[in-house]
């Protein structure tokens, strides 16, 4: 032991390695911890400039199905625009906000990662808009009556006019329509320019349909589901202004004279 220093006496080699594991440990967990921080705050910057720029907002907004909504309103029940951040705008969210809407029946939202929505309605069946203090009204298939904002009334127009029904013979329309509803679609409504209650002596539930060409159907209540079939009847009507009267037994439209049922009205109103 002679000529060996202190510290050399108290050296421990295997003590020394286990220091250097330890050493090399936290050197390495050190290095891990500044990699992650790094990590993180590339992820804020990311997220960061993301939010920041106009790669965050909508790209694409496409809506099908509406026909008394406009595309813009349906934006806006939905809550997006051009400015909206996509990913902060669930289609889940965007769906139950469409739901309170009063004509919306169903609604679907589907987007994809280029930050393009695609909005899908099926709005509740309007019969058409009606008149009362100088307010406007719709009339769903479901017999209800929503009133119309100053704002939507040249959209509630589009539909037919139902004019002189009472209380009663509106019920009885609205289930007539709401029976065949899924046969009915809302272009069709959109030919006709007024619906008018019309009695003859052997049928008191008959009704008029003016339509915006000019022509002009008769037919029950229960006959609207014939309305379906217009459009490929006008390719093989001739003349203008012609009266047709709807069949709903055989589910067709035949031309008739227009003073057949002029005559029977003025006929009736005579004897009353």
């Amino acid at each position: 032991m002679e000529g060996l220093s202190r510290e050399e006496l108290l050296y421990d080699p295997r003590a020394e390695r286990s220091k250097q594991i330890r050493a090399q440990r936290e050197r390495k967990m050190r290095k891990r911890r500044r990699f992650r921080r790094l990590v993180l705050l590339a992820l804020v910057a990311i997220v960061f400039f993301y939010f920041a720029s106009d790669l965050s907002k909508v790209r694409s907004l496409s809506v099908k199905g509406n026909y008394f909504y406009s595309d813009e309103e349906i934006f806006e029940l939905a809550g997006v625009s051009y400015d909206t951040r996509y990913l902060l705008k669930p289609a889940f969210l965007m769906e139950s906000s469409l739901k309170s809407g009063s004509l919306i029946e169903s609604v679907s939202v589907q987007k994809d990662f280029s930050g393009v929505i695609r909005i899908e309605v099926q709005e509740k069946l309007v019969v058409g808009y009606l008149v009362k203090d100088d307010e406007y009204y719709l009339l769903t298939s479901e017999g209800k009556e929503i009133k119309v904002s100053d704002q939507q009334v040249s959209a509630a127009k589009r539909y037919p006019l139902l004019s002189g029904f009472d209380d009663e013979q509106l019920s009885a329309l609205a289930a007539a329509f709401d029976a065949v509803k899924d046969q009915i679609k809302a272009d069709v409504l959109m030919r006709i320019s007024e619906i008018i209650p019309y009695e003859t002596s052997f049928n008191t539930d008959m009704m008029r349909v003016i339509m915006r060409d000019g022509n002009t159907l008769y037919g029950s209540y229960e006959s609207v589901g014939v309305l379906q079939i217009y459009e490929n009847v006008l390719t093989k009507l001739k003349g203008n202004n012609v009266c047709l009267y709807m069949d709903e037994e055989n589910g067709a439209m035949s031309k008739i004279s227009c003073s057949e049922f002029s005559s029977s009205k003025d006929e009736d109103e005579d004897k009353k």
